[in-house]
């Protein structure tokens, strides 16, 4: 007996032709429950993936410390001298230094050095901070135009 017999006497189509349309719809179901699918786990992934960024970020935050430093200073050569003392120290990723406001801003790893760390070596050089003051014989061997205490 051939398929879809009964529609033959009851539908004026052919039932090769029922049997084809058939066969299409099921086609197409299959095809769209696949999309979907995979939409679905697409979107899962994306969300792991942005979750990963987004920790990474974090982790990146808690280990790098921005900070502002005011160091006393008179020229374009002490900002060359400061931010050079300043990149020196290990764990430094940024340093600049603006003569006008006096201050420098800091990039750092907090696992490889501190604020302080950074102060330190800026006075060690001859450059008062606002957490250490330089060492006199350190000022005193400043270049004349670098000098900046009224002493």
């Amino acid at each position: 007996m051939q398929p879809f017999t009964f529609f033959m006497y009851i539908c004026p189509f052919n039932s090769k032709l029922i049997f084809s349309m058939k066969r299409m719809i099921y086609l197409f179901v299959t095809v769209a429950m696949m999309a979907t699918v995979s939409a679905c786990s697409n979107s899962a992934s994306n969300k792991n993936v942005e979750s990963n960024v987004n920790e990474a970020e974090i982790e990146a935050e808690i280990d790098n410390a921005h900070a502002m430093l005011a160091i006393k200073g008179s020229c374009e050569m002490c900002k060359k001298r400061i931010e050079k003392a300043a990149k020196d120290v290990e764990g430094v990723t940024f340093a600049e230094w603006h003569l006008e406001g006096q201050e420098m801003h800091l990039h750092f790893d907090t696992n490889k050095t501190s604020l302080k760390a950074v102060s330190e070596a800026i006075a060690k050089i001859g450059y008062d901070t606002e957490l250490d003051k330089a060492p006199d014989e350190a000022y005193n061997a400043l270049p004349d135009c670098c000098k900046y205490r009224n002493d």
